[in-house]
């Protein structure tokens, strides 16, 4: 069976440079740490200063995944990476300039990592795209970006010292993972009883989101009808939800007619309390053809309990603010409401991790960590292991509604049939 991966093109996504504090995680192969090592980039003579970090230092950074994931011990890097410039430097046997800078911020890392990971990154950012073969791709031309890059490819024209270069990206601060931690289940209901999850699944290929996932041949619509299946499995009545019902609880300005999506709710009683599910099917890409994809996020963030995205990542572009712009209404996370949201694309640990906490942050819960716990993967994902995901995610929080049984953190993210660096962050 062919496995489809989780990519989106790099285009416009920068590193954020700043520092963050540190979260608790889990995984069972991967664990943190703080990383830096010392990189260099070509520059043009008249490059002015205030150019250096967005022009050439960050473009440089995006090509930073590509060989860390190619790597038979893999890391992956969160965007918290603070960088000092050292200064401007000319090569004296190719008498090119280039700037110098030192790089510190959070990896994750394979297990077998526990001294140094290898660096690799390209020299000059023009040339190096014109010399790359379509070998120098992880996954070949039809994946040809920054993230794929990987010049140690069998085939790849690529010479180190003159297209990119190595350096040591030193291991240090260690962090340890967390232990016997578990859901803070008890607090998943809201005050009138009710836990809502949301369930979203984004079609491998755009034009298939806009078909109904019945008979619908993309990747993820198979993964969807898996999960229909399991939720019917588990005792819930369903429904499907009318486009009208869902544009008037989202608020939105723009209408969902051009792409609605297919929604189904789903609805169980465990005592005092009810399960309410809401299972998405559509396009989960920029843009308008997005919007009710968007609305299903504002669900989960203002009243939900527990959110789960299977999908291409974007690269970070599937943000709160932009996505509220999209759909002419804000998205706020309840800062009051214990959550748990799962983002099972590529790298989601580097693009969805820090600012969904940010945007949980209050007063009372400065970092945002006390009232959300964020599941990530470190590299990437296939469209073959999100059923697997959704479902052994859920499946602890339905026995604990159920039959009181509380799995820890640590087996839930054991239980998953793959690894891709999959952790939970801020598991407190």
């Amino acid at each position: 069976m062919l496995h489809r991966l989780l990519f989106a093109p790099l285009t416009g996504c920068l590193l954020l440079l700043t520092g963050a504090p540190a979260f608790a995680y889990y995984s069972k192969d991967s664990y943190e740490s703080e990383v830096t090592f010392t990189s260099m980039v070509e520059i043009a003579e008249d490059a002015p200063d205030f150019l250096l970090l967005p022009s050439y230092i960050n473009r440089q950074l995006l090509y930073l995944a590509g060989p860390l994931q190619a790597a038979p011990k893999k890391a992956a890097a969160k965007n918290d990476a603070k960088v000092d410039v050292l200064g401007k430097h000319r090569d004296s046997r190719t008498g090119k300039l280039h700037v110098r800078y030192r790089y510190t911020g959070t990896f994750v890392l394979d297990n077998g990592l526990q001294e140094v990971v290898k660096i690799r990154l390209p020299l000059n950012l023009d040339e190096v795209w014109e010399r790359s073969s379509d070998s120098c791709f992880s996954w070949g031309d039809k994946y040809r970006m920054a993230y794929f890059w990987a010049p140690l490819n069998k085939g790849c024209p690529l010479v180190d010292g003159v297209d990119y270069f190595t350096a040591d990206g030193v291991i240090v601060a260690k962090r340890a993972n967390t232990t016997n931690t578990a859901p803070a289940y008890e607090r998943l209901a809201n005050g009138n009883g009710e836990i809502r999850i949301v369930l979203t699944y984004g079609a491998d290929d755009d034009k298939n989101g806009k078909s109904a996932p019945e008979k619908n041949s993309d990747y993820n619509a198979a993964n969807y009808r898996s999960v229909r299946k399991f939720l019917l499995g588990q005792g819930f009545s369903v429904r499907a939800m009318p486009v009208d019902e869902r544009e008037r609880e989202c608020g939105n300005a723009k209408p969902l007619a051009a792409s609605p999506g297919h929604v189904e709710e789903f609805a169980r009683k465990d005592g005092g309390r009810r399960i309410i599910v809401r299972l998405f099917w559509g396009v989960t890409n920029i843009g308008e053809d997005s919007v009710a994809f968007f609305c299903m996020v504002k669900e989960a963030a203002e009243r939900g309990s527990v959110f789960l995205y299977a999908g291409h990542s974007r690269v970070g572009l599937l943000d709160l603010t932009y996505m509220g712009e999209q759909i002419g209404a804000p998205i706020r996370l309840n800062h009051d409401q214990y959550q748990i949201y799962g983002f099972f694309g590529c790298s989601s640990y580097s693009y969805y991790n820090l600012s969904y906490f940010e945007a949980k942050a209050s007063k009372a819960d400065p970092e945002g960590t006390k009232n959300a716990d964020i599941i990530t993967n470190g590299i990437t994902g296939s469209f073959a292991s999100m059923a697997d995901f959704s479902i052994k995610t859920l499946t602890p929080i339905l026995n604990w509604s159920a039959r009181g049984t509380r799995a820890t953190w640590q087996q839930v993210m054991n239980s998953y049939s793959e690894r891709f660096l999959t952790g939970v962050n801020g598991d407190e």
